[in-house]
């Protein structure tokens, strides 16, 4: 019998290409896909999964959200967080709100499949470079809170009172993206607007 497999991300081109990837799999069934996570969300109550392999960042929530409310819903769905965010404070948080696995969409398709049987016999299950930004957290751990390199970009941007598209524009990545950064710099540096990241770069040199 296959395993059900509900596939969120809002780039067609990454859903229909794993649906063609898996269309021929004797072991998993793509059942569903989803655009958004509130779909996603109304989807596993009308359509319930073994598994959901989901993206980080997403047009209304990102997959923190999605995950908390998906496992508070269905605590016995296994979860895989498929994504270009190798930030070791991202990870530590998905796997926190009950992810069971984390695939960085940079790595081979074996690995997702790897990862995918791994989850759904009951393991967990970390990309290699993922693996390695948690075990140098914990060998570091006043590394959690600090910038990465990309974040101070966006940080000195946002100074510039560039938009998220005009930010996203000049770095070559997504408005959501942005925005992820623009949460995880509030986040990292515990202020609630602009005005504290304004505040914080100036005391740090970043000007």
């Amino acid at each position: 019998m296959k395993h059900s497999i509900l596939l969120v991300d809002d780039h067609s081109i990454l859903t229909d290409g794993l649906k063609m990837v898996f269309k021929d799999s004797t072991t998993f069934d793509i059942v569903a896909s989803a655009h958004s996570g509130a779909y996603a969300l109304a989807l596993l109550k009308v359509k319930p999964v073994e598994l959901m392999v989901t993206d980080y960042s997403m047009p209304d929530m990102n997959g923190l959200d999605l995950i908390r409310q998906a496992k508070s819903l269905y605590p016995r769905l296994k979860i895989i967080v498929l994504t270009m965010h190798d930030e070791a404070s991202i990870i530590k948080e998905v796997i926190a709100a009950g992810a069971d696995g984390y695939v960085l969409k940079k790595c081979a398709m074996e690995e997702l499949t790897q990862a995918m049987e791994s989850v759904l016999t009951g393991k967990s299950y970390l990309s290699a470079e993922a693996g390695q930004k948690l075990f140098q957290l914990a060998k570091h751990p006043e590394s959690d809170e600090s910038l990465t390199d990309r974040e101070v970009e966006v940080l000195r941007l946002i100074i510039k009172e560039l938009t998220n598209k005009e930010i996203a524009a000049q770095l070559f990545i997504s408005d959501r993206t942005v925005e992820v950064h623009r949460k995880n710099l509030m986040r990292k540096i515990k202020c609630t607007n602009t005005v504290g990241l304004i505040k914080y770069a100036f005391a740090h040199n970043l000007v």
